[in-house]
């Protein structure tokens, strides 16, 4: 936004002089803090009233349903299932229109780059061709006053979109909310907020008027700004496949629009500065005034779920594939809009003192949350689940059927969850103790199959032994030689060597063998038989 004054005694116009920026992404625009956004609102009561799951939003809208995130007005958390689906949860606010599919589903493109590899932001900058004309305008009266705004109003503020689908939903709220706060700095628009938030060039003609007022030279001076928005503090939890967005925070920035892509200084501007700062203190405020500020809000908290989803990696590749495959509806966006201008002259009447004050703008909005995100990982203290981890549980238990697009989560919701976890914690403990019973017990099989094969391998080398040792030859048969017969073997000690020994001995005579019997009673009985 450029503003300028002049005074003189004797009356005079001041020209306006368009602030231009070069063609660069909103956010390699850097503004010199002066001011500290106020602490961003920290969510820490996770609850959830609606849910809804991605996959079967995008199947009804493939099949022809309603692009809606039904039931759900303001996305805070993100769950995967047991079935890979992503559960989007969040709060049923009363008299707020349903999310749309399609501002999500343009976020999580953008954050996997789809669209460009630049930060995703929009920004409305005046036609340098028309800048000269408005420098050359001379005159202080209605005419020359005429001239100048029709002039403004015919000078386009040209329409750029970065990284962006330009014919988007999401890309024509962000226009739109951008085009709105330039009027409210130009003073042409005021916000339903109470108390009032003055724009810039309101608080530049009540600072002119008292200087005029006091007869101080306000002298020759201009100011060349741009404002844009862009994310300031937005941080999540996450425990395992959840998480929750605890703070998203949309500030308002201004810098020296001549000053260099990346410049942390400037011409050092006041009153721009203090607009831009009030704005950041009143963002919630704001947000509730009208509806084109919560779009625009709850587009930066799609792109935030948006980056969870890919630094988590959540969803799986069929899941992927629906997302390519979604058609998002075409939302006409035009190439320009008028140029916005203002001209404004103050008298004093005791010293016949005039002052003119002109004006034309530029900014955007930025979406760069790639650095601006920030994950906390949550833990529980013991051995119970966490609440994030119950809050997941118990979006999964609702659910009536498996292909429901969006149910309720009922408040008993978690006290289920509770339960769900006590039993699994017991059913874990029982087939624990059922698997050290049943470890147990095989060892002891074990152990009783390695002492019977023990046994088995005992008794089979005693087998062995016996049976070896019934079949060793005997010490006469080894001394004998091969050539030795079995009946000389079988001899006994005390026996005759041969028949010759036999020969001619009577049946009462004494047996040879020295067995002191007869003959016929010993050997010659043998002999006989």
């Amino acid at each position: 936004m450029m503003h300028r004054v002049l005074v003189n005694r004797r009356g005079f116009l001041a020209s306006g002089v368009s602030a231009l920026v070069a063609q660069q992404p909103l956010a390699a625009v850097a503004a010199d803090s002066a001011c500290k956004a106020p602490p961003a609102t920290a969510i820490t009561d996770m609850r959830a009233d609606v849910a809804v799951s991605l996959r079967e939003a995008l199947k009804r809208a493939k099949s022809g349903g309603p692009k809606r995130l039904t039931g759900l007005t303001r996305i805070d958390a993100v769950c995967r299932d047991d079935d890979n689906d992503i559960l989007l949860c969040g709060v049923a606010e009363r008299g707020q229109p349903d999310l749309y599919l399609d501002d999500l589903i343009v976020a999580i493109r953008s954050a996997d780059r789809k669209y460009g590899k630049i930060e995703p932001g929009i920004s409305l900058d005046p036609d340098r061709s028309q800048t000269p004309g408005l420098d050359q305008i001379a005159g202080r009266d209605a005419a020359a006053k005429q001239q100048y705004l029709r002039m403004c109003s015919q000078q386009p503020q040209m329409v750029r979109v970065d990284a962006l689908p330009r014919h988007s939903r999401v890309t024509k709220v962000l226009v739109e909310a951008d085009y709105r706060m330039k009027q409210v700095s130009q003073g042409t628009l005021q916000l339903p907020v109470d108390p009032p938030l003055p724009g810039t060039f309101t608080r530049r003609l009540n600072q002119s008027r008292q200087m005029l007022r006091a007869g101080t030279s306000t002298g020759d001076w201009s100011s060349r700004r741009r404002f844009w928005f862009e994310p300031g503090k937005f941080e999540y939890a996450h425990d395992y496949e959840t998480a929750f967005l605890q703070s998203a925070q949309v500030i308002l920035s201004d810098a020296d629009a001549d000053a260099d892509a990346g410049a942390k200084s400037g011409n050092e501007d006041p009153i721009a500065r203090e607009f831009a700062c009030d704005w950041t203190a009143r963002m919630e405020e704001t947000i509730r005034a009208e509806p084109i500020w919560r779009d625009m809000y709850n587009i930066y908290r799609h792109f935030a779920i948006a980056h969870i989803l890919k630094e988590r990696n959540l969803y799986a590749y069929d899941l992927t594939r629906l997302i390519d495959a979604h058609e998002i509806d075409h939302v006409a966006l035009p190439d320009s809009l008028p140029g916005l201008g203002r001209w404004e002259t103050l008298e004093e009447a005791k010293g016949n003192r005039r002052l003119t004050l002109v004006s034309s703008v530029c900014g955007g909005v930025s979406l760069g949350l790639a650095s601006r995100l920030t994950a906390n990982r949550v833990s529980s203290e013991s051995k119970s689940p966490s609440q994030m981890a119950l809050l997941s549980r118990a979006i999964v238990l609702s659910r009536p059927e498996k292909s429901s697009v969006s149910w309720t989560v009922p408040p008993t919701a978690l006290q289920a969850a509770a339960k769900w976890y006590v039993e699994r914690e017991e059913q874990r403990l029982q087939a624990a103790r059922e698997s050290e019973e049943k470890e147990r017990k095989e060892a002891n099989d074990i152990k009783m199959g390695m002492a019977l094969l023990g046994g088995f391998v005992v008794t089979g080398i005693l087998a062995g032994w016996l049976l070896n040792r019934r079949n060793a030859p005997t010490p006469e048969l080894a001394a004998a030689g091969p050539g030795a017969s079995s009946t000389s073997l079988l001899k006994s000690p005390g026996e005759p060597g041969t028949s010759g020994e036999l020969a001619g001995l009577r049946r009462n005579d004494l047996c040879p063998c020295n067995s002191g019997k007869r003959f016929k009673h010993c050997h010659g009985a043998h002999e006989a038989t």
